[in-house]
């Protein structure tokens, strides 16, 4: 599931230039206390409240620049340090600037942060992608129960992701940007971008796996209407076939859903589920044909699409 490489360029803020202004604003703020031995006033709180600045400006650079998404790889520890460190000083920061609007506000910033990081941990695990390539194998050798399990696992990562990108996105709304940048934090308007083409990996891999699911169903039903085939129960075996018809078309219609939004690195994934639900839709119909032909009492018309089913199932398999 080769979908790095598109996040490296979702994920690509385009604050790297504004950034570099930022740190030079946090780094004037955050001068020397020797005043000539003058008398001065306590500064700890001022400064620590733009080391807190620097550490989430540096937070975002790292996160943009240096995750090697291009070689399948993403590792968040660098920034979620600088993030750590961020926070430190804002607590540093609270001690000597008590109820401070501005401390407040880099909190926040610091939220909207962390959330990122961990929406784009889940959908670039590693374990994420392997349990996925798993379900095809499970299905095709009709291991339908490990499949479903798979899916349940993956449905509840993605629904956690998609949760906590809603939470990014109602959160960039009610920062308070004038405050940020008063204190030299980046424009929250530069996360943006990002967060829109980050949220349409979240959605892609969603409908994927909704795909997925639905395709098990039928799978399911497919298996029970040859079951009631073979045991002579017509009428309900063309029910099952029936069923398992409607949940590949359903399957079908999540998958081209999906792939509207997906990135171009999900392209083959979508297309070569798609391929596989043409096949399975094709093979419900020579079920259901087969099936009304035996009611017909037509047996050479029954065998005769009943074998057409069958290449399309051991096609649909071997995708």
């Amino acid at each position: 599931m080769d979908r790095r490489q598109y996040l490296r360029a979702a994920l690509a803020f385009g604050c790297s230039s504004a950034l570099a202004g930022c740190f030079d604003r946090v780094d004037a703020s955050t001068g020397s206390d020797d005043d000539g031995g003058l008398e001065v006033a306590d500064r700890s709180g001022e400064r620590a409240l733009a080391r807190s600045a620097g550490r989430l400006n540096e937070a975002t650079y790292v996160f943009e620049t240096d995750s090697d998404l291009d070689d399948g790889e993403f590792d968040p520890s660098v920034a979620e340090d600088r993030l750590a460190d961020a926070r430190e000083s804002l607590e540093d920061a609270a001690e000597a600037r008590e109820d401070d609007a501005d401390v407040d506000e880099l909190r926040a910033y610091a939220a909207v942060l962390e959330d990122l990081l961990a929406v784009a941990e889940t959908v670039t695990d590693e374990d994420l992608e392997a349990d996925a390539e798993t379900i095809p194998e499970s299905m095709a050798n009709r291991r339908l129960a490990d499949a479903s399990a798979t899916v349940d696992d993956l449905h509840d990562r993605i629904d956690g992701a998609d949760d906590r990108l809603e939470d990014v996105i109602a959160a960039l709304g009610s920062l308070d940007a004038d405050r940020l940048t008063a204190r030299s934090v980046v424009d929250p308007a530069e996360l943006e971008p990002g967060v829109s083409k980050l949220e349409d990996v979240v959605r892609a891999l969603a409908a994927l796996v909704a795909g997925f699911e639905a395709t098990i169903e039928g799978y399911e039903s497919l298996e029970c209407g040859r079951k009631r085939s073979e045991e002579g129960e017509h009428e309900r075996a063309r029910e099952a076939f029936n069923e398992a018809e409607r949940a590949f078309e359903t399957a079908t219609k999540r998958l081209e859903d999906g792939r509207a939004r997906a990135p171009e690195t999900l392209d083959s994934l979508f297309e070569t589920e798609l391929r596989r639900n043409d096949s399975l839709e094709r093979a419900t119909a020579g079920f259901v044909g087969a099936t009304d032909a035996t009611l017909d009492r037509d047996p050479a018309t029954a065998r005769s699409r009943r074998e057409d089913a069958e290449a399309e199932l051991e096609a649909a398999d071997s995708v």
